[in-house]
C-alpha cells in the first residue's frame, strides 16, 4: 500500500475501513460526523495571545508545567484506552476524536491523513451522507 499512489477515494475508503476496524463500526460513524472544518480565526486570537505575552523567564515556567500537565494526561487517557478496549467505559467525544485522528495517522501517515480529510470536507460541503460504514 504506498499512500502517494492512491487516489483520494482509496484513502478514504482505506481510513474509513480501519477506523472500523480498530475503533469499531458506531464509534467510526460518530467519530466522522464530529469531523468538520470549523469557523476560526486564527489571526484574531494570534493578536489576543501577543498582547498577552509574559516575559521569557515566565514562558519558560509555562513551558515546563504545561510538558508536566501533558505527560499526566497522556498516562490518563492511556488507561481510559484500555479501560475502553477492555470493555469497562465509554468513550468522550474528544476521546473519540483524537482516537480517530490517531488511528488515522498511525495507519495513512500525514500525506495521507491530510488527503483523507481533505475527502472528507470535500464529502461534506457537497451535502452528501457520510456512507454507511
Amino acid at each position: 500500500m504506498d499512500i502517494l499512489e492512491m487516489t483520494d477515494l482509496e484513502i478514504y475508503e482505506l481510513g474509513t475501513k480501519k477506523l472500523t476496524e480498530q475503533m469499531g463500526r458506531p464509534y467510526a460513524t460518530q467519530f466522522l460526523q464530529k469531523c468538520k472544518p470549523r469557523d476560526y480565526d486564527y489571526t484574531a486570537e494570534r493578536h489576543k495571545w501577543i498582547a498577552d505575552d509574559p516575559d521569557i523567564l515566565t514562558m519558560a515556567k509555562q513551558i515546563q508545567e504545561e510538558k508536566t500537565l501533558q505527560a499526566k494526561e497522556e498516562s490518563v487517557k492511556a488507561e481510559r484506552i484500555s479501560a475502553w478496549r477492555c470493555g469497562l467505559l465509554e468513550l468522550t467525544d474528544i476521546e473519540i476524536y483524537e482516537l480517530g485522528f490517531k488511528v488515522l495517522a498511525d495507519n495513512l501517515g500525514a500525506y495521507g491523513l491530510l488527503r483523507f480529510v481533505t475527502q472528507h470536507f470535500k464529502n461534506l460541503n457537497a451535502d452528501q451522507h457520510i456512507n454507511q460504514l
